[in-house]
């Protein structure tokens, strides 16, 4: 029979899946909506983005409650003290990372006819699903309790760091002066916010495979980085 303490940390790790899975959602739906589907269909996935929006917020304050209850009733050891700060660490990642979406969102509805987003929607949507997938893997190294992935998903962020950088340089080359420029400019501000907001979903995605592998073997690499003092697995392998 498990203790109080044991459910009380499984119901943590349980409220936070779920908050994983939505944001996973969220950023699914995302995608969907760059692409520029119809207009009904746009204004269903957005309807559905904002009401799971609200729930992404519940989630924070669940798990912030959940994690000082668990804190100040059950007197956890280290280890699940450990596993306890990193939940709460990736949920705060994982909430803005759904702020993130919503401000994508916001301005893509801005410039979703302009000829310079619809110029960019495939490296967009290139870009996006990198996010995305560093996210994933993020999280699927702190449920499955493996590394490789973290350490995966810190590598890639300057890929997409890298990602962010050409993309400027070939909206940029596609642009062309004319009677319309005060217009392409206003996109291109937009544009550049879309592409600061993907950007920094990769970011949370580091933070979050950081409190993994945190949370795995009691490393903090948040100012240090990767080192010879984490497991990193064999690339070969």
């Amino acid at each position: 029979m498990k203790t109080k303490r044991e459910e009380s940390i499984l119901d943590i790790i349980a409220t936070f899946e779920e908050m994983a899975d939505l944001i996973l959602i969220q950023l699914t739906l995302l995608e969907k909506y760059m692409a520029g589907p119809a207009k009904e269909e746009r204004d269903r996935i957005r309807l559905e983005i904002t009401g799971n929006e609200d729930k992404v917020d519940k989630f924070e304050v669940l798990i912030s409650d959940k994690f000082i209850s668990s804190i100040v009733l059950y007197q956890p050891v280290a280890s699940d003290i450990r596993k306890i700060v990193a939940i709460y660490r990736m949920t705060i990642n994982l909430e803005r990372i759904g702020d993130l979406v919503m401000n994508i969102l916001d301005s893509i509805e801005n410039i979703k006819d302009s000829e310079e987003y619809k110029a960019m929607i495939e490296v967009l949507s290139v870009m996006l699903l990198s996010g995305i997938s560093m996210v994933e893997k993020s999280l699927l190294s702190f449920i499955n309790n493996d590394n490789e992935y973290a350490i995966w998903t810190i590598k890639n962020d300057e890929i997409v760091d890298d990602m962010n950088r050409k993309l400027l340089i070939n909206s940029i080359s596609k642009a062309k002066v004319s009677d319309r420029t005060k217009e392409m400019l206003l996109s291109y501000i937009d544009l550049k916010n879309i592409i600061t907001n993907i950007e920094r979903i990769a970011d949370h995605a580091t933070n979050i495979a950081e409190a993994s592998i945190y949370s795995i073997q009691g490393t903090d690499i948040r100012h240090s980085g990767l080192n010879s003092n984490l497991a990193i697995p064999d690339e070969n392998n």
